[in-house]
């Protein structure tokens, strides 16, 4: 005897009406470019919410930065491989030091001008203000700075500035400018006077005033 089942029909409409249904409420695609946009956002987050270290160029022609750099006559612009420039950084409340890599100057009608280069500032996040200093030396007194530092050296160095720095490593994220960056000339260094000698000094003042009162 053949088995009847009366809801047979009803139960196959029944699940090719909620078939239909499901198919018809989805979008071509939709989890895909879901996803697509979640991992856009997760990386978007990620590089924003951890910034990374903080970066400025040495460039003393940028934008609207133009402070060229003079010998000790203060007129001839640095030129070449004779001179070297380098920054100092610093937390602020820190002191001072050292940077990356001396670069030279450029020749020409662009003498007195680094070739810029991008440095990071260890121990600065990016957006962070960072103390930052500008030195150079001629290059024949030594291969940096402090060993250029020396009785008959030309070196020099800008005023300390407070910057702002960027980052580097994404295109929409770029190195700090120097802003506030001013022109400065080396000079001689000359030995300072020790205290015996200030002392004569001063003596030999204090003589030659009580000796125009005598007069």
């Amino acid at each position: 005897m053949q088995k009847i089942t009366p809801f047979l029909w009803f139960d196959n409409q029944a699940e090719e009406a909620r078939s239909s249904t499901s198919s018809s409420s989805r979008i071509p695609g939709f989890a895909s470019i879901g996803m697509s946009l979640l991992g856009l956002a997760m990386l978007v987050f990620s590089s924003t919410s951890v910034p990374g270290q903080g970066s400025v160029t040495l460039a003393n022609a940028i934008d609207a930065i133009d402070a060229p750099i003079y010998d000790v006559d203060g007129i001839t612009p640095l030129a070449g491989t004779a001179f070297r420039a380098q920054l100092y950084a610093a937390v602020p409340g820190n002191s001072l030091a050292p940077i990356g890599s001396p670069t030279t100057f450029l020749t020409g009608a662009n003498a007195g001008y680094v070739q810029a280069i991008d440095e990071q500032v260890p121990d600065v996040p990016a957006f962070s203000i960072a103390l930052i200093q500008v030195v150079a030396w001629r290059a024949s007194d030594g291969a940096t700075f402090a060993a250029a530092n020396h009785l008959g050296g030309h070196v020099g160095e800008s005023a300390i500035l407070n910057i702002r720095l960027g980052c580097s490593g994404t295109p929409a994220c770029l190195p700090a400018d120097l802003v506030g960056l001013q022109s400065f000339s080396l000079h001689v260094v000359v030995p300072e006077p020790s205290p015996a000698a200030l002392a004569v000094l001063v003596l030999t003042f204090l003589g030659d005033r009580q000796h125009h009162k005598r007069i």
